[in-house]
C-alpha cells in the first residue's frame, strides 16, 4: 500500500522474486525416532527388570504365623 491514499499500491522491488518452496522429506531419524526410542526403552527396562531383587536376602528366615492350639 502507498504512502498516501491516492497512490496505488506497488510490489517490493526486493520481494518480487521470491517463490514459496515444497518442504523436503523428513529425514530417516525424524520418520522413526519414536520406534528407536520405543524399543530403546523396552530394553533397558528389561535390563533394570532382570536385574531387580523381589525381596533382599536377609538370611533370617520369615517369621511364620502358624500356631499350635
Amino acid at each position: 500500500m502507498g504512502l498516501f491514499k491516492d497512490t496505488p499500491p506497488s510490489e517490493h522491488p526486493d520481494y518480487t522474486q521470491l517463490r514459496f518452496m515444497a518442504a523436503g522429506s523428513p529425514s530417516w531419524w525424524k520418520q522413526n525416532r519414536h520406534k528407536v526410542l520405543a524399543v530403546g526403552g523396552l530394553l533397558v527396562g528389561f535390563w533394570l527388570a532382570g536385574h531387580h531383587d523381589a525381596a533382599p536376602d536377609t538370611g533370617v528366615p520369615a517369621a511364620t504365623c502358624n500356631t499350635v492350639r
